[in-house]
This record gives C-alpha cells, sequence and structure tokens, in this order.
C-alpha cells in the first residue's frame, strides 16, 4: 500500500459518478490528511488498482461502464498485494441482501448514501486500521461450528460458551452475536449489519437490541482478558484482540 510503504499520504481511489458527491469527499479525504484519486466510470479500475496501488478503494455500486459489485470481484482475484486492497461500498442501495452480496464478495464496509461526511471519514479510518494491523485471532472455515479465541471458546453446534474452560449462560442469540463478531477480529461492524445478519433481515427491532445484548456480553463475559467487544462511536462494534 502506497501510503504504508512510502510514508506519504495514504491514497484512497474514489469511483463515483456523482460529482457533486465525488467532490465533497476528496474535500473531507484531504482536510483528514490522504490523497483522494477520483474517477468516474467503472470499466478499467480493476485494471488500474495494481499501477495506482491504493490504500484502500472507496466504490460506488451503480456506475457507468462496470456495477461496483462487478468491480469488486476482479479486484479479489488480482495477485497480492492489490487483490487484498480494502473496499468500502458507497452506494443508494441499502437493502440487506445488497449488504450480504457486498460482503461475499470480500467488501470490507458498507455505507448508504445519503452520509455523513465525518461518519465516512472515520469509517475509513477503521478501515486502514484493520487492514495495517496483524490479525490475532483464527476466523473459522466455512460450516465451521466452533471458534477459539485466547482462553474463550464458541460452540455454536451445542450452543455452549466457556472462559478459562468454565461456562457461561448466554442466550441463543448472545452467542450468535458473539461468534459473528469473533469470527471477524477487528472489523467494524454497525448497528444495522448486526441486525441483519444476526437477527435476520425481517427483523422489525430497533437498533438498541444490539446495544442491550452487548450490554449483557460484556456482564456476562466479564473483562481483563485479550479479547473485548469494542464501541467503535458513531459507528457500531468491533470484537478485538490485544498482542500477548
Amino acid at each position: 500500500m502506497s501510503g504504508e510503504v512510502s510514508g506519504h499520504p495514504p491514497v484512497i481511489l474514489v469511483v463515483e459518478d456523482e460529482r457533486h458527491i465525488a467532490e465533497v469527499i476528496r474535500l473531507y479525504l484531504e482536510h483528514a490528511g490522504y490523497e483522494p484519486i477520483l474517477r468516474e466510470r467503472g470499466d478499467g479500475i480493476a485494471e488500474a488498482v495494481p499501477t495506482v496501488a491504493p490504500d484502500l478503494i472507496l466504490l460506488d455500486v451503480m456506475l457507468p461502464g462496470l456495477s461496483g459489485f462487478e468491480i469488486c470481484s476482479r479486484i479479489r482475484e488480482l495477485p497480492e498485494p492489490a487483490g487484498s486492497t480494502p473496499v468500502i461500498f458507497l452506494t443508494a442501495k441499502g437493502e440487506s441482501i445488497d449488504k450480504l452480496r457486498g460482503f461475499q464478495l470480500g467488501v470490507d464496509d458498507y455505507i448508504v448514501k445519503p452520509f455523513d461526511p465525518n461518519e465516512l471519514v472515520a469509517r475509513i479510518k477503521a478501515v486502514l486500521r484493520r487492514a495495517q494491523a496483524p490479525r490475532q485471532a483464527p476466523i473459522p472455515e466455512a460450516g465451521q461450528k466452533t471458534l477459539r479465541v485466547d482462553n474463550l471458546t464458541v460452540d455454536l453446534e451445542q450452543y455452549k460458551v466457556t472462559v478459562d474452560g468454565s461456562r457461561v449462560e448466554l442466550t441463543a442469540k448472545e452467542m450468535e452475536l458473539l461468534y459473528f463478531l469473533a469470527s471477524s477480529p477487528g472489523r467494524v461492524y454497525t448497528r444495522e449489519d448486526l441486525l441483519g445478519f444476526v437477527w435476520s433481515f425481517d427483523f422489525n427491532g430497533g437498533t438498541r437490541t444490539v446495544d442491550a445484548h452487548v450490554k449483557n456480553l460484556r456482564k456476562k463475559l466479564g473483562s481483563g482478558y485479550r479479547w473485548s467487544i469494542q464501541t467503535m462511536w458513531g459507528i457500531g462494534y468491533s470484537f478485538e484482540v490485544r498482542e500477548a
């Protein structure tokens, strides 16, 4: 990644065909110390990534040329390190099924228009921070039902959670939320994302449901471990693991 290697400002490739939105993004990114590169069309973006070597790509979904979904798919097929370049979708498509498709393609975050430019910058910082930090916990393979992180074990086969070998009594939904967060250490999820993925797409509860479950998890699991559920103010939650 260019900013990480050279010491220059991190380069953000912004692919957005609405010029007034692109200009707002450019101003906020420059103010935050980033170097934005603006593009209006989707065709040729994936092929340009190895040459441009951006630290992050901010990608609209609905673009002339190629869609953001197709671009992201092509980027993930590139040789490393270009293939793992962080991607954030920026789009008017807010349906949960579109978010799911994006995350299945390897998108790092998903922001729906209209958006707060300050929140956009905060999410970019969070994604870059995750991309630059080595993973400290395993991610389970597809179909795996047991997750272990240091002294924490989450077993969704038996719906059993232990800390230091002692069972912790959690509700089924608390276990599912913990498993989901711990499966992607360092990744920040919005409350809306968690409602969609953990509570199902048609859940009608408000985002306070997520806050209440996180509060209960923290109380039941205790603290002082290498791992913890962290609040990203104004965004959501992440499962973090400190170095030993």
